[in-house]
């Protein structure tokens, strides 16, 4: 704070790092709208205590730029940037040492040679294929939601609720490193009930992974145990990000997408994604660009018969 006071009615909250990134949601309640919503979150204020500047805000819609690593010898690169102007934590001093040897060194330049580079780069596509298969084809069982289905826990945690797998004699750190290589933005703490819910389709009803370039299925069940609302978002398995296509539509939310989106005659909603709309469904479609998927299902407000998992639904159907 550079000696600020900290001024009544304003909390601090002190970061571990000089870069701060974070996100959050604006989710409507019933009697919102879409528009109430987005004027909610255009209320958010960010200015420097002592120069309180009116908030700009951009809407990134129709931008596109790269956020995600670079699994070539540029992992590399970014490792320096990084602890160029980080500070070292104790628990990574260990991983310190080793970088060092490829010459990755806080407050030195970094500048390997082309037998360092190409070896730099067959290690981070090893570890990548290896990261992959890990959390596709998991050895623990414990992050199947239902025995006998095929949707996996997406918000697995560390054995205290967290997401540091930091332990008394131990650190995790290949659970660790599975938990941070397909996405970022984890609370500290997970509740026994927490609001939000990831599930991962990590395969079909028979079984069998998911493929490009075919088009699939899922049928929500009619009165779902869930209180706020539920989306499914088909990721991209080589990236672990959304899947760009033209109709920019990486998925349907039953809060967003409820009053367009066709139900079937006994409440439920089915919905498919594949290359392209079946026949009179594309309001219930959402386009893969022939990528290899990932479905997603987000649950918001999920009540007792979600999280004792006595409710089910069933697995992804191939259709095509």
């Amino acid at each position: 704070m550079g000696g600020l006071q900290i001024p009544s009615g304003y909390l601090e909250v002190k970061s571990p790092s000089y870069r701060v990134y974070f996100a959050f949601r604006s989710i409507k309640s019933e009697t919102a709208t879409t528009a109430d919503a987005y004027s909610y979150a255009k209320t958010l204020k960010m200015y420097y205590l002592d120069d309180p500047k009116e908030t700009q805000f951009i809407d990134p819609a129709d931008m596109q730029f790269s956020s995600l690593p670079s699994y070539d010898e540029r992992w590399f690169e970014d490792v320096h940037a990084i602890f160029t102007l980080e500070n070292v934590k104790e628990q990574d001093k260990v991983m310190m040492g080793m970088l060092a040897s490829l010459g990755i060194e806080k407050g030195k330049p970094y500048n390997p040679d082309e037998k360092t580079k190409k070896a730099m780069r067959q290690a981070v596509i090893d570890a990548y294929y290896y990261m992959q298969k890990r959390i596709l084809h998991s050895a623990d069982t414990s992050r199947t939601w239902w025995e006998g289905k095929h949707w996996g826990n997406g918000m697995f945690a560390d054995k205290n609720s967290g997401f540091s797998f930091i332990y008394e004699n131990l650190i995790d750190i290949d659970t660790r490193a599975e938990r941070y290589f397909i996405g970022t933005y984890y609370p500290q703490k997970l509740g026994p009930q927490p609001a939000t819910q990831y599930l991962f389709a990590l395969a079909d009803e028979d079984g069998n992974e998911l493929e490009a370039g075919k088009t699939y299925s899922f049928t929500m069940p009619a009165n779902a145990p869930i209180k706020q609302f539920w989306s499914l978002i088909i990721y991209d398995v080589e990236t672990w990000a959304f899947i760009y296509t033209p109709e920019k539509l990486p998925g349907l939310s039953s809060a967003i997408d409820g009053e367009t989106m066709q139900k079937n005659r006994d409440g439920s909603t089915t919905l498919y994604f594949g290359p392209k709309a079946p026949k009179g469904k594309k309001s219930n479609w959402i386009p893969t660009g022939g990528k290899k998927p990932l479905p997603v299902l987000r649950v918001y407000g999920g009540t007792e018969k979600f999280w004792d998992k006595s409710w089910t639904m069933p697995d992804v159907k191939l259709v095509k």
